[in-house]
């Protein structure tokens, strides 16, 4: 018998998209997008469409394995609850609680996903890291700057009379903002794309400045310059709801566009009409991608942007804001998690950037066993060359995957992991939906998989763990729900049934700031933030010169996410070799030709790619898609460890290279 339910996408994505998914017979047998969801409106990207594959891959891994000498066999769960609880108790009472390092993602993005941070709170505690690989940078900036990071509904830009995507890339990483865009293009909205590779979106419309990589503070700053000599301030604003203008006025002063110039490569009167069309425009928006802030000034980079929009007046209004992250629902869904912090009495900390260093610096206590899920860092962190060599040092590791990715490969113990379409979760994403999904059950995990939040309350059950807070998923999920669902007056059952047709979220958080009370310590925009200077930072947004790679390495390297995968998902069966992309004038420098094979060398590793000529490339600039595993090529061996200058964000673009002949030619 048919029926069909409703399913989130679990990826680590803007839109997060639902899906109305039919089932036969515990079988998935078609997928298509919810139509009635107020974002995605029935449509859904290639990369969701591709879950049904992954589901009924042949290389799902469908049962606990345990590695014997060199392969893997199969084990049983209660050998893995055994096993495990000897191990955490011996190594709690010889080594402490930070000798064990918890390592999760956001690979899932369900609430569930923080149930193995919930069961070492509660067996009192890790080492974990902090920061970000994804959107620190950002995050910690409009903190300084407005007290959080919000965003507008995504409908609101229909609103806006011109748009400046300022290195965002939705065509590949938000089709539905991308078919917003388009909507506001037809209704005379001006599409403005700011970016140092002429990507797909910029190539969809009209106007795209290219700009120099890590120097978009400098042009913001100038175009806050361009404002204050023309007078085109919104100065009642600033009054009212600025604090610092009259030291940022001193300090831009600077920031002509003739200056900016020479650092952007953008020319000044290019810089001056961007500047004039922006603050004329009523309203005018930004978008902001993450990879303007993975670089070691990238927090700057976008204070300097907050500050641009702040003297133009364009906060908190309909068709305005700087639109970097839209943190609504989720600061209301983790309950559970909060509650179970005061039971970590012993923990540890290192940056997410540096988890090949922190392991290389043997820290005291040494890690002495891992657990990883949600993610796969032997891909995904920076300078792999320093952090696969020491992970594989670690005693024992027990990684939960879908795939024997090169993380789990690594392990000792690999659990398997549930898909999304077999348990019943809560989604919300912090980056541009503001609609919280209920994901609903849609089939039963094959027998031999346990997901990953029943193990844990199996393990906890175990070693007499009592202090979780719940004893069953749909406790849990009540619980996490409960404080936005009275946040937002939702009626609901306490099996949340009802949330399959409901599509939750805070109206009062439509327009960022629409109230103009900012979460700042004085109420206002901070252009001026004691906070960032408390942090040992400069209070001011300050423009930081860009790094250079210098004669050895001459390319500075782009690793941007895949349009068709999410990071390294959906890579298991790709055994190409990269490509590089790069522009004619780079070509010629290293005196290759489009399809030859060459080694692209970092500091400490190099891998083989094949040279595509782009001219949409900077110059001196290499670009590859990051995701690629180990088997192919993947391009965080050649990445540094880098950090940005707040947030702890891993500085990825910061990463230097040069080109080699392969010896394979």
């Amino acid at each position: 018998m048919k029926k069909q339910v409703y399913v989130s996408c679990p990826m680590d994505c803007f839109d997060l998209c639902r899906f109305r998914v039919t089932v036969e017979n515990n079988r998935v047998i078609g997928l298509q997008g919810d139509p009635d969801h107020p974002l995605t409106r029935g449509v859904v990207c290639r990369k969701g469409k591709k879950l049904l594959e992954q589901l009924a891959h042949p290389g799902r891994l469908r049962h606990p394995l345990m590695k014997k000498g060199d392969a893997f066999v199969q084990i049983s769960y209660d050998r893995v609850f055994d096993l495990l609880a000897e191990k955490l108790s011996s190594i709690k009472e010889r080594y402490g609680n930070t000798a064990i390092l918890n390592y999760t993602s956001d690979g899932y993005g369900g609430t569930k996903n923080r149930i193995q941070s919930i069961f070492f709170n509660c067996f009192g505690g890790d080492t974990r890291f902090e920061g970000s690989l994804c959107w620190g940078a950002g995050i910690a900036a409009q903190k300084y700057d407005f007290g959080a990071a919000r965003g507008h509904l995504p409908q609101d830009i229909l609103n806006s009379k011109l748009v400046i995507l300022w290195g965002r890339n939705p065509k590949f990483t938000s089709i539905h903002l991308q078919s917003l865009l388009v909507r506001a293009r037809k209704k005379g909205t001006h599409v403005i794309v700011i970016d140092p590779v002429k990507t797909a979106t910029a190539k969809s419309f009209n106007t795209h400045i290219p700009i120099a990589p890590s120097t978009d503070g400098a042009l913001a700053l100038s175009m806050a310059n361009v404002l204050i000599q023309e007078n085109l301030v919104d100065s009642t604003f600033v009054r009212d709801h600025v604090k610092g203008f009259e030291r940022f006025k001193a300090y831009v002063a600077r920031f002509t566009p003739e200056v900016a110039q020479k650092i952007t490569g953008i020319d000044a009167a290019v810089i001056k009409t961007l500047a004039m069309d922006y603050a004329v425009a009523d309203p005018a928006a930004i978008y902001i991608g993450y990879g303007m802030q993975r670089y070691e000034n990238g927090g700057n980079n976008i204070r300097c942007i907050d500050a641009l929009a702040a003297l133009a007046g364009h906060i908190g209004k309909r068709g305005g804001g700087v639109n970097y992250a839209s943190k609504s629902l989720a600061p209301f869904l983790n309950s559970p998690e909060k509650k179970s912090q005061r039971f970590a009495t012993e923990t540890r900390t290192f940056l997410a950037a540096k988890l090949g260093a922190f392991l290389e610096d043997e820290p005291d206590p040494p890690i002495k066993i891992a657990f990883v899920a949600s993610g796969n860092p032997l891909v995904q962190s920076p300078d792999l060359f320093t952090t696969v060599q020491q992970f594989s040092k670690i005693d024992f590791k027990v990684v939960f995957d879908h795939f024997m990715t090169d993380t789990a490969a690594h392990a000792d113990i690999v659990l398997p992991a549930a898909f999304v379409f077999e348990q019943e979760d809560i989604f919300a994403t912090s980056m541009y939906s503001h609609v919280l999904n209920f994901s609903q059950k849609a089939i039963d995990p094959p027998h031999t998989v346990l997901p990953e939040f029943e193990f844990f309350v199996k393990l906890a059950g175990r070693m007499g763990i009592d202090t979780l807070g719940f004893d069953s998923s749909a406790q849990y999920l009540n619980r996490c729900a409960r404080p936005l669902l009275t946040q937002t007056k939702t009626v609901f059952d306490r099996d949340l049934a009802g949330l399959a047709s409901a599509y939750v979220q805070i109206k009062a958080h439509d327009i960022a700031w629409e109230d103009k009370q900012f979460l700042t310590p004085s109420g206002k925009i901070e252009i001026y933030s004691e906070r960032a200077l408390a942090d040992g930072l400069d209070a001011l947004p300050q423009f930081i010169p860009p790094l250079a790679g210098g004669l050895k390495f001459p390319l500075r390297l782009l690793t941007c996410k895949a349009k068709d995968r999410m990071h390294s998902q959906g890579f298991m069966d790709e055994t190409k070799t990269p490509i590089l992309y790069i522009n004619g004038k780079t070509a010629e420098d290293f005196k290759v030709h489009p399809g030859d094979r060459v080694r692209v060398c970092g500091k400490k590793a190099w891998i083989e790619a094949m040279v595509c000529l782009d001219e949409a490339i900077y110059e001196n600039t290499a670009f590859m898609y990051q995701g690629y595993w180990h088997k192919s090529g993947a391009v965080n061996f050649l990445t540094e460890s880098r950090v940005s200058d707040m947030g702890g964000q891993a500085a990825y673009y910061d990463s230097f290279c040069t080109l080699k002949p392969s010896v394979f030619v």
